[in-house]
């Protein structure tokens, strides 16, 4: 069983509470040079102090939130946790000066500065960011004001937390042969599909769900919360939206978020096909959204961690030996921790700091699904390591934008080989079904949750009150759109705004899933036909880190997302792999 081990940071809890100590030193001193950064030497100096600072922070982080992940139940972890938080905030706000006083001394100055030394220069791409978005930049004092604000923005993430899983009691069931099930939000997706009947299916999934509808109101109140962060942000910053306000720092044009959102709501005809089709094919009098895990093939296969990291290391093995090995690397002993455990955090993520080795979140369930997760968060942590080894640290970080092309590229390398290998007709169809579902969930999926935040936004904008009923009322119209369910009649579904995290940790995170899956399809494309370059272009994407715009990094890579065919090459695909499904069908 793949554990992990935590002593890259620290050997144990006392070590980092002697290491806490010393941050306010480094967030005092870097406040020290308020007034001083017109002098090239105490730019320089301030700099220098930055990266110390952020360093420590990156340890101090890494190990407490990677423990606490472990145990949310653990509350002294979890209040350590936050105590680094607040430490940030702090740090935000003591130097909430910064970005006012380098725009003050202009854009010729500060290049001036960055040119005569070769650290510096490192920042010389982060500096035409500001210099880019100073019109949103505020004065000192206005800076500061709102980076007072700063530590209750991630008051919402800890309140949905709570209320999802730390404070949530998990439901036991009695199924209709007599057997108890404990229904986690873990295992709730894996549970399903091993069910016969409609009754308990539905009886699974409302034990899942049941601590969203009890609690309606608090997790509304807890979005409204999420959203009025934005609102006073975009406001303040004089944005003209929220959506611009999440685009813009990155120079993402609107028109790759609409271009995205008006394709998938304007080609819905074969989504409806497809749920169609599996509900003749299951024998369903009535399709519930539930029903999505069903398998039109049955398929026991259980996969071990073991066996899961073991196809995927056959899968890529003839791509480019360095992308091969980074992925090994992103998979090593200790730096994966595979199992679900008792107030484990749900989900699965790669937590990439710099300095640090990355590591993977799992909540390994032995199903396909689960082969293909380890797969996704290899991409990602992988895509860190080629990150950090090219770039300096101003410029390794890399946008979320990117992120998931490394992630579902994985994803397309293991479909392909998977269904090269399958054996029987049960399995071929298997995988043309998880090659459905994959765009389903990643392209149509997340940009109807894109959609729903985009509509929320704009109630908050057009003044009308935040209550259960209107964010409830936003997804029954989209479900209503995309899939033509009426998810009034399941009765706890209505509050799925509730269950996805994203919507409250990371505001306009989800729509990103959606232009990635795109972007990493037309890459992976031109990698499997050999397109000249293809795989070079690729790699350097990767090492590319955050040194560039995200657009940019993508098109250099391949993959235009400011030309709406991009996403309309992804819905031709999801037609033909519908005509291959319904041919393997009635074989």
């Amino acid at each position: 069983m793949s554990k992990w081990d935590l002593s890259p940071f620290y050997p144990g809890l006392e070590a980092w509470e002697e290491d806490l100590k010393q941050l306010p030193g480094h967030i005092e001193k870097l406040a020290s040079f308020a007034g001083k950064l017109h002098e090239y030497d105490t730019f320089k100096a301030y700099y220098e102090a930055q990266e110390a600072a952020v360093k420590l922070m990156y340890r101090l982080y890494g190990y407490i939130h990677l423990n606490s992940d472990l145990n949310l139940k653990d509350q002294d972890k979890l209040s350590k946790s936050q105590q680094v938080m607040l430490m940030f905030a702090n740090l935000n706000q003591k130097t909430a000066y910064v970005s006012p006083e380098i725009i003050a001394l202009g854009e010729e100055k500060v290049m001036d500065f960055v040119n005569r030394d070769d650290f510096l220069k490192t920042y010389r791409f982060p500096m035409e960011k500001l210099f880019f978005q100073q019109k949103h930049v505020l004065d000192g004092v206005q800076e500061q004001l709102l980076a007072n604000f700063a530590p209750t923005r991630g008051v919402p993430s800890s309140l949905h937390q709570s209320l999802s899983i730390i404070d949530a009691v998990d439901q036991t069931v009695t199924l209709s042969d007599g057997k108890e099930v404990t229904v986690t939000l873990s295992n709730f997706r894996s549970l399903i599909p091993t069910l016969p009947t409609a009754e308990d299916r539905q009886k699974v999934f409302e034990a899942a769900f049941k601590r969203y509808k009890d609690n309606k109101s608090a997790f509304a109140a807890t979005y409204n919360l999420v959203l009025q962060h934005q609102a006073a942000q975009y406001k303040s910053r004089k944005y003209p939206s929220a959506l611009d306000a999440a685009l813009f720092k990155n120079n993402i044009p609107t028109t790759v978020f609409h271009n995205l959102k008006d394709a998938a709501y304007e080609n819905t005809a074969p989504i409806k096909r497809y749920i169609e089709l599996r509900r003749k094919h299951l024998g369903l009098d009535k399709y519930r959204t539930y029903d999505r895990f069903l398998m039109l093939a049955k398929d026991d296969t259980k996969y071990s961690y073991e066996e899961a990291r073991r196809l995927f290391f056959e899968a890529i093995k003839n791509l480019d030996e360095t992308f091969v090995n980074n992925q090994k690397e992103a998979l090593e002993e200790g730096f994966v921790d595979a199992y679900p455990q008792d107030g484990k955090r749900t989900g699965a993520y790669s937590s990439g700091l710099y300095g640090f080795h990355p590591y993977i979140l799992l909540n390994h369930d032995e199903t396909l699904d689960a082969v293909f997760t380890l797969a996704h968060e290899a991409g990602h942590s992988a895509h860190t390591l080629y990150a950090n080894r090219h770039q300096p640290m101003a410029t390794a970080d890399y946008t979320i934008f990117v992120a998931e092309i490394a992630s579902t590229f994985n994803e397309h390398v293991l479909l392909d080989y998977l269904i090269s290998k399958a054996e029987s007709k049960a399995q071929k169809i298997a995988l043309i079904e998880k090659a459905i579902d994959g765009i389903m969930g990643t392209f149509f999926r997340q940009t109807l949750f894109a959609t729903y935040e985009f509509k929320a936004n704009e109630l908050v904008e057009k003044g009308v009150p935040i209550t259960e009923s209107t964010l409830s009322k936003i997804m029954i119209d989209l479900y209503k759109h995309y899939y033509d369910i009426d998810i009034t009649e399941e009765g706890y579904k209505p509050y799925v705004w509730a269950y996805i995290p994203h919507l409250f940790h990371t505001p306009f995170y989800v729509y990103q899933y959606a232009t990635s899956y795109s972007a990493s399809l037309k890459i992976y494309e031109n990698v499997k036909n050999k397109v000249d370059g293809a795989m070079t272009q690729y790699l350097d994407l990767l090492k590319s880190g955050g040194s560039d715009y995200p657009v940019n990094q993508a098109a250099k890579a391949g993959a235009d997302l400011t030309d709406k065919e991009t996403f309309m090459a992804v819905i031709n695909r999801f037609n033909h792999l519908i005509d291959q499904l319904e041919k393997a069908l009635n074989e």
